[in-house]
């Protein structure tokens, strides 16, 4: 009798994977922006500066995206995430959707549900993917006043029925900020009727043109951490791979491509010490190529370049980025609870190196409630 296939979970085999892409520099997962349209116009949205005519005529063709898919799938990505603006929002989403789900990738689907018919989910019903990613900031009137569109709660709140309905795997998030800090528990014991678990997140991100506008909406240090503490899950978790702890991710025998061999890399310590530019990618819907949706500075153009050498480039200049300055944040102890992404400073011209007043004080005051003290820079 021949021995039995043994089982792991789930978040081992995913953990194994990404702990050996790593090291490998290969690109296990990656995002596509289908589109930057949208039936939404959410407060604190970073993509919706996009939204609109003379942007969207600039967004990837059908044609584009399946050489695409084609190159990210012989690069060895598994897990590959389609988001927007709205995806569906696509004519010619469900050719795109097939056309990689028939590649094998594990499809996750990102949607603000609003645009969802019984159509759209019988389909994916016959074909489903992942998984299916969604937002919940508000119940009611609170969902709305976010969206900025009337009836939008009660659309959602459908779809979401049609989906659980038809056996989907369907994952909610929700993101606090001030227009819904006061109906959070309302948020909750809402989302736990359906039968999901409630988790909030809290970073807020400046829009893709560089508008702080966005930023308004953010909670206060105070109002974070104190919001995090009340979470069931431990609420500074460090990642396994919380910062780059060699060099060897930096050796020069690691770039297939000659040309790109970073023979001039400065000892110096890490901009990015989040794991950016290792094993994961972002393709927005212009077809730019970046590390991630935080960090768009070092991007590359697929129009005219292959998918894997655009992304030797994107991952050299991420993880050639050093400090050069004396800023506090050079030798910062405690940069695993620091919500500050170097990307998000160059927008309108900022020093990626400096730290953020928000961003530092909502560290510190994690720092303080772990029992590391640590002067504020």
């Amino acid at each position: 009798m021949g021995s039995s296939i043994g089982v792991i979970p789930y978040k081992t085999f995913s953990g194994n994977l990404f702990n050996r892409s790593f090291d490998l520099q290969k690109p296990l997962r990656g995002q596509i922006e289908l589109t930057y349209r949208c039936n939404l116009h959410c407060v604190h949205c970073y993509t919706d500066c996009f939204n609109n005519p003379a942007d969207i005529k600039k967004e990837m063709t059908t044609d584009m995206i399946f050489r695409l898919i084609d190159e990210i799938h012989d690069a060895g990505c598994l897990w590959l995430c389609f988001t927007g603006g709205e995806i569906f929002m696509r004519k010619d989403f469900f050719e795109i959707y097939g056309y990689a789900k028939k590649k094998g990738f594990l499809i996750t689907l990102f949607t603000n549900m609003t645009g969802v018919d019984e159509a759209i989910v019988n389909r994916l019903a016959e074909n489903p993917p992942f998984v299916i990613e969604t937002s919940c900031h508000g119940v009611g009137e609170a969902f709305d006043r976010i969206t900025q569109v009337a009836g939008s709660f009660e659309r959602f709140d459908n779809a979401i029925r049609l989906f659980l309905r038809h056996g989907l795997q369907v994952r909610v998030k929700t993101k606090a900020m001030t227009l819904n800090r006061g109906v959070l528990g309302k948020i909750k014991t809402y989302i736990e009727s359906l039968g999901f678990k409630f988790g909030v997140s809290t970073d807020i991100q400046p829009d893709l043109k560089g508008s702080y506008k966005t930023m308004t909406y953010s909670l206060t240090p105070k109002e974070i951490v104190a919001l995090e503490i009340q979470q069931d899950e431990p609420p500074f978790v460090i990642p396994a791979k919380a910062g780059i702890q060699s060099d060897s991710c930096l050796h020069k025998d690691n770039f297939l491509d000659p040309s790109l061999r970073g023979d001039d890399i400065v000892e110096a310590p890490h901009i990015y010490r989040c794991g950016c530019g290792a094993n994961s990618f972002l393709v927005g819907a212009h077809g730019k190529l970046a590390s991630c949706v935080f960090s768009r500075q070092f991007e590359e153009n697929l129009s005219c370049q292959p998918f894997q050498q655009a992304l030797q480039r994107v991952f050299l200049r991420v993880r050639s980025a050093v400090f050069l300055g004396d800023s506090p944040c050079r030798d910062c102890k405690i940069t695993h609870l620091c919500e500050k992404k170097p990307g998000m400073m160059h927008f309108n011209a900022q020093n990626p190196e400096e730290p953020v007043k928000h961003f530092c004080e909502t560290a510190h005051l994690k720092a303080e409630k772990l029992g590391i003290t640590r002067e504020l820079p």
